[in-house]
């Protein structure tokens, strides 16, 4: 599986709210389920563990878990939510919201039941999610069940981006959730140097700039940046200009010089040798392969 690859299909997307007292008995569903509680209180117990669902809580059903939903006191609850597949398949368009049991499913239904991609090494969601900014998640939220009520022109291309939005955004709350400090103004902090950096990709950047201008020592910087993106502040800024330096390999015509001059090397044999440590070619090899590859490409088209 690739992530480069995801295109998500949308099998439902509603708001709903219900009338205390309900439950929802224990099931099996095929694809993912993605809920947000937005108002009450529910235990939702997934695979024999129980969690206490509040207001801005988000809850991941994955394919084949056994769980189930309870609300908590006599107030209703609101859950608007999302059922999709991460991958369209040939035959997301056939398959329903299961309220089945596996004991419960014939032959086609058990064959119905999605891979889970989301509980891996590269991407690995839990069940539950206390949110730092549950607003941003209702909005997107909010947005994809429009889209899926109103079904305008288009709808299902509208509908795969948003929800690839609202995954992804989900994925690094949880990433930044597990990996930074307790103390939130550390994200924005980070969120701040890396729009910084990322603005100033033209040109060499030192710590004692960073530092100066973030007010942070140079230690501590390196400290943080080392915990939640696994290089220091001067790795990611080359990370960063690195990966312009392809795109305008690939698309542009300009000479490696002028490429180098733009993003503020020292000069052409400076660009090469951290272009070349980085990606494994030298600039000129790189252009030289995906032109040749381009060629290859046009070639077989024509055929």
């Amino acid at each position: 599986m690739s992530f480069q690859t995801v295109s998500p299909y949308v099998r439902i997307a509603m708001d709903s709210i219900i009338q205390s007292p309900w439950m929802l008995k224990e099931r099996m569903i095929w694809d993912y389920e993605l809920l947000y509680l937005m108002e009450g209180r529910v235990d939702i117990t997934i695979e024999d563990k129980t969690y206490e669902g509040k207001p801005g809580d988000l809850f991941l059903f994955k394919p084949g878990q056994r769980h189930s939903i309870q609300i908590v006191g006599d107030k209703p609850i609101r859950q608007p939510h999302v059922h999709f597949d991460l991958f369209q398949l040939e035959d997301s368009g056939d398959v329903k919201v299961s309220f089945k049991m596996l004991q419960d499913m014939d032959e086609r239904e058990r064959s119905w039941f999605r891979k889970d991609e989301l509980s891996g090494a590269l991407v690995d969601l839990p069940n539950h999610i206390r949110l730092r900014d549950p607003s941003r998640v209702e909005q997107q939220l909010f947005g994809i069940i429009a889209e899926f009520e109103a079904k305008l022109p288009l709808y299902e291309w509208r509908l795969k981006g948003s929800l690839l939005e609202l995954i992804t955004y989900v994925v690094r709350e949880h990433a930044w959730n597990g990996r930074l400090f307790e103390n939130s103004l550390h994200q924005e902090l980070l969120l701040d140097m890396e729009r910084y950096i990322a603005a100033h990709v033209h040109r060499e950047l030192k710590l004692d700039e960073l530092s100066e201008r973030f007010h942070i020592s140079k230690y501590y910087l390196i400290h943080l940046f080392n915990k939640v993106f696994d290089v220091s502040p001067i790795q990611y800024h080359q990370r960063i200009r690195l990966e312009r330096a392809k795109n305008m390999i690939r698309h542009t015509l300009m000479p490696l010089q002028e490429i180098a001059d733009q993003l503020g090397f020292s000069g052409i044999h400076a660009f090469s040798r951290a272009f070349k440590k980085k990606v494994g070619v030298s600039p000129a090899g790189f252009r030289k392969e995906f032109r040749d590859e381009h060629r290859s490409e046009s070639v077989r088209s024509s055929i």
